[in-house]
């Protein structure tokens, strides 16, 4: 017998050009309908205990061979990070679980989609995932198997991503299936329990027609600020906090946008980015701060919700769990439309809020934030004192449409 996982999932498809001079691609959330797991079938392992399970873990439902779900205390030290509801345990016995992938457009050959999850172990022994598309008649088309759980086991989780293409000759039916599988290896040896959580799926398209570059590439012209405190390297604009520290913004203002780009942090880094700033004064509360910091290292632990990654400093909290790990480079949006604020990161929306909501009743800081008011201003890197690097920077201007 097999297990299955089946989660719903909704589209958020966008139409988008086949071409863009903007750097690379874009990632077009598909949010689950419902996200937490059901277990449909059993594997075929003989081990039924949930050993090394961590204090006050427990069991939700039945178990079945190979297969079971966790409810992870709300005392957990990892939670907040990780646990939005219930984690899903498989064995290494060839077992699957499986997304149903119900969305408003078909997948067609040549797409690419990008699944995300949160990735744990239990016990001494690596787990070893393999993900794979299949059509509605059952057919696998196509597959990877490379993803490894760490050493850390549960206390270790850390975001995967793996793209799935759908080669360009393939024939299939839709609706398709995304299937996980916690697959058995001799050589190296892989056998140890696979914890999953926090699954997201996302379309890798081009750009839309109307982005423009806000970095050349070469050097800083077009942005304004502490320029000492921010140089070139390679290519992506990185804080320089041995030379300076303080904000650097674009030359340019903005009211409504879309604003794509990567970033990745050492362990522990912290930064931010100013929208609808002015050039002077703190962004955080003169204008806005979108956060970026490492959630996952300690001395953030005892942070306020809105302190953490993606969240607008002070005003609204994101969900967390969906950042790829330290040094590892991340794609994120942030849409600024009106009063509405969305902020995408690696595929999944993590905050979507209406200002006027948010603020009606005063901020979560409890401190006032006038900048929430603002309907224009620059965009910006509100350096912290760390080493973070940001490239394909590219804006699409909202006003007027």
């Amino acid at each position: 017998m097999k297990h299955v996982l089946k989660i719903g999932l909704m589209s958020l498809a966008t139409v988008v050009s086949t071409t863009n001079a903007s750097p690379p691609s874009s990632l077009d959330p598909r949010p689950l309908i419902n996200d937490e797991f059901e277990l449909i079938e059993g594997g075929t392992t003989e081990r039924s205990e949930f050993a090394g399970v961590p204090d006050g873990w427990t069991l939700v439902g039945d178990r079945m061979q190979g297969v079971s779900l966790w409810r992870p205390s709300s005392g957990d030290g990892g939670r907040a990070e990780w646990f939005d509801g219930l984690v899903l345990s498989i064995e290494a016995d060839g077992g699957k679980a499986g997304i149903d992938q119900r969305l408003s457009r078909n997948s067609e050959a040549g797409d690419v989609l990008r699944i995300g999850f949160g990735l744990g172990s239990r016990g001494e022994e690596r787990g070893r995932v393999g993900v794979s598309l299949v059509d509605a008649d059952g057919r696998v088309i196509t597959k990877d198997t490379t993803t490894e759980t760490g050493d850390e086991g549960a206390a270790g989780w850390r975001r995967h991503f793996v793209d799935l293409t759908i080669p360009d000759d393939a024939v299939f039916r839709n609706p398709l299936e995304i299937r996980f599988q916690n697959v058995a290896r001799t050589d190296p040896p892989a056998r140890g329990t696979a914890l999953l959580d926090k699954i997201s799926v996302a379309a890798l398209v081009p750009d839309e027609d109307g982005f423009a570059a806000l970095f050349n590439g070469k050097d800083l012209t077009g942005w304004i600020g502490n320029t000492k405190g921010y140089g070139v390297e390679g290519d992506s604009i990185r804080t320089y906090p041995d030379r300076a520290g303080g904000n650097l913004y674009t030359a340019d203002e903005f009211d409504d946008f879309v604003f794509r780009f990567a970033f990745k942090v050492p362990p522990g880094a912290n930064n931010g980015i100013a929208v609808r700033a002015p050039a002077t004064g703190d962004a955080a509360y003169q204008g806005m701060e979108i956060q970026v910091l490492d959630n996952s290292h300690p001395k953030y632990a005892g942070l306020a919700p809105w302190q953490f990654h993606g969240s607008i400093y002070g005003i609204a909290a994101a969900r967390r769990g969906f950042q790829a790990p330290p040094g590892v480079w991340n794609l994120e949006e942030i849409r600024m439309e009106g009063r509405k604020v969305r902020v995408i990161l690696n595929g999944a929306i993590i905050t979507e809020v209406d200002l006027d909501d948010s603020t009606r009743d005063g901020t979560l800081s409890g401190r006032p934030h006038p900048g929430a008011s603002r309907k224009r201003g620059h965009i910006g890197f509100c350096g912290h004192g760390d080493v973070v690097h940001f490239k394909d920077l590219r804006l699409r201007d909202l006003s007027g449409t």
